[in-house]
Order: structure tokens, then sequence, then C-alpha cells
């Protein structure tokens, strides 16, 4: 499972848009994109935050993950994302979106499938660290609690280069720079 990639991609909805709107509309999309799956698509998920990784201003932001086999298969989901059947669910909620960033992750290891996943700990590798050193660190202060770790492969944004998604709060050293998020996974809503 470690060769998985995950495309994260972080919005918000422009100003005056309804936020339930918003999201019935992002479903849809992910709806509509796992109905007509494309080749290496293996999920696509959102989570509600109230604060992006790299900012400290509150403002509920949207934290997409595409997670696919390779990097070919981002390839695939890139053009599918944008043809139909999933053109239309696509436009209509990208028309009412803002703020976008993203970055492309691999995860390294983990046994928290990121549907369960209630925080999101984003961590800068402390400088002149070498990153065996730091990756072996952070699985021991991880403990046994069920995680996982994603590094960043391609830079798109301001994201920091590690995340760990777990179910509770990790207490990481300050020199870890770590910025710790709730997050809330959306849901289709029960009729």
């Amino acid at each position: 499972m470690s060769s998985i990639l995950g495309y994260a991609f972080w919005h918000r909805p422009r100003s005056g848009i309804s936020l339930r709107a918003y999201e019935r509309r992002l479903l849809a999309f992910q709806s509509s994109l796992k109905a007509h799956s494309p080749d290496g698509l293996i999920d696509a998920l959102s989570f509600r935050e109230e604060t992006s990784p790299w900012s400290r201003r509150r403002s509920t932001t949207y934290e997409d993950w595409y997670l696919v086999r390779d990097f070919q298969s981002l390839g695939t989901l890139n053009d599918a994302a944008v043809a139909n059947p999933n053109k239309r669910p696509h436009d209509e909620v990208a028309k009412d979106a803002s703020g976008g960033a993203g970055g492309v992750y691999r995860r390294l290891r983990g046994d928290l499938s990121l549907q369960d996943a209630l925080f999101a700990t984003w961590i800068r590798k402390p400088s002149r660290t070498p990153y065996q050193t730091f990756l072996y660190g952070l699985a021991k202060l991880a403990g046994d609690g069920k995680t996982d770790l994603w590094q960043r492969q391609m830079v798109l944004g301001p994201a920091p280069e590690f995340c760990v998604h777990s179910e509770s709060t990790l207490e990481l050293p300050r020199r870890f720079r770590a910025t710790t998020i709730r997050v809330r996974r959306l849901t289709e809503a029960k009729p």
C-alpha cells in the first residue's frame, strides 16, 4: 500500500456561497468521479476544516484527497475530472470555489484508512535532520495509535512536506513546527 499517491487540494467557497450547497456540489462531483472511475482511482473524499495547514486565519476550508495508484493514474484522473460524464458536476463546484492550492503526496506507511481520520498533523522536517532519523523519530512519536504518514512529492502550494492522519492528537516536539487540524469528513446526507 505504500505506493499510493494522494492529490491533496485545498479550496473554499467564494463569498456568498452557501456551505451546504457547496458541500452538496463537491460530494456530487466526487460521487460522479467514483461512479465513472478513471483507471487507477482508489478513492475521493473531502474534509471540512476551520483553517488550512499553512494559515492561522480561521476560515472554513475544504481539503480533498484523491487517492491513486501511481503518477500515470494521476494524469488519468486529471483528464477524467473535466471530461464527460464528470465535467458538469466538476464545473458546478469549481465555479463557486476560490483559494485553490494543492500538492501530491506519497503514502509512506500507515494502518489508518483516510476515511477514519479525525486529525491531520502537518509537519516540517527540522533543518539538518537526516530524513531517516526524522522518519524513525516520527514513527516512535506516533506510538501505537492508528496513523498514516504522507510525504509531499510535488509542490503545488504552501502545505508542509509531511502529513500524519490520526484518530487522536499527536504530541510532537516543538522543533517539528507541527500544525494539527481537526478534520471532519464530508459524507452523503442520509435520506
